[in-house]
């Protein structure tokens, strides 16, 4: 592809498409970053068709899903509209006005029963309602556009998306206040920092090796290790971080325990090597502590 393109983002107000739209600006491509159901409401077919048919882009990124697990299990309809639904919409959309697709994956279609790294050729065997939708996503993207980039990612972190939304700001505010925070400690995972992420989908993007990928930050830990990580750095008690069995947190939805990504095939195929974890949640910390003005 052409070193500048137009590129348009759904979901753009979220916590990675508000990244994706930063880095590729400063990279000097052309953006059309719609920012929620205000400007694109992507469960509406005709609609999602009509928007990109008039901008006509080069990249279609893909931000818009719900992370809301447990919710999913209690209301599969819904998630089945938001999830599914609300990507085939922009598939079928890029393959009529011919832009190429980036859409981020999940580690979830993974069952969590290895234990090592997944590669891209492991079979998905989702355990919940998100995951089985995301399978199905991924499914559907591969039967019509063969010009698509998956992306599988593990758990994000972020400084930018809604504040409310951002789980930083939820253990934040919760220690602040003098509250413990539970979070699993038998959940093992890779991280990504969506800054990092968002680099690594605009060298993708400049490329016609299409395909499905997995991209994370080196490493991986637990949910209670990271979440007790960002305890420590924004200088609270990390002592208020409990870890607590998956089975006693009684969530709606089951969850892999086991969801480590390989990355050895985006950095054979791209040359991506994404840094420690760790590393990039200090940078990523500290972005947050100035973005949204914290002691």
């Amino acid at each position: 592809m052409t070193e500048t393109l137009k590129v348009l983002v759904t979901g753009a107000s979220g916590l990675l498409g508000d990244d994706v739209v930063r880095v590729f600006k400063n990279k000097g491509h052309e953006l059309i970053a719609l920012r929620g159901r205000r400007d694109l409401d992507v469960t509406d077919a005709n609609k999602t068709l009509e928007v990109v048919r008039k901008h006509r882009p080069d990249v279609v990124i893909d931000c818009v899903g719900t992370h809301d697990i447990d919710g999913a299990e209690s209301d599969p309809t819904n998630a089945f509209m938001n999830v599914f639904v609300a990507a085939k919409n922009v598939v079928i959309a890029c393959k009529i006005a011919g832009a190429t697709l980036i859409h981020p994956g999940s580690d979830y279609v993974f069952d969590g029963s290895k234990d090592e790294p997944y590669l891209e050729t492991d079979l998905p065997n989702p355990v919940n309602v998100y995951g089985r939708n995301k399978w199905a996503v991924e499914r559907f993207i591969s039967s019509i556009l063969p010009e698509h980039f998956i992306i599988r990612v593990p758990i994000l972190f972020g400084a930018g998306g809604k504040l409310e939304r951002n789980f930083i700001y939820r253990i934040y505010s919760k220690i602040k206040n003098g509250e413990t925070v539970k979070v699993a400690s038998d959940q093992v995972t890779s991280c990504g920092y969506t800054v990092d992420i968002a680099l690594a989908f605009e060298k993708i993007a400049r490329s016609y090796h299409y395909g499905t990928y997995h991209l994370a930050n080196e490493g991986f830990c637990s949910r209670y290790e990271l979440y007790r990580e960002v305890a420590s750095g924004l200088g609270l008690d990390a002592e208020k971080v409990i870890p607590t069995p998956s089975a006693e947190l009684k969530r709606r939805a089951r969850r892999p325990k086991y969801t480590v990504l390989s990355t050895l095939l985006v950095q054979k195929i791209f040359g991506i090597k994404l840094r420690p974890w760790n590393e990039a949640l200090r940078e990523c910390l500290k972005e947050f502590r100035d973005r949204w003005n914290l002691p």
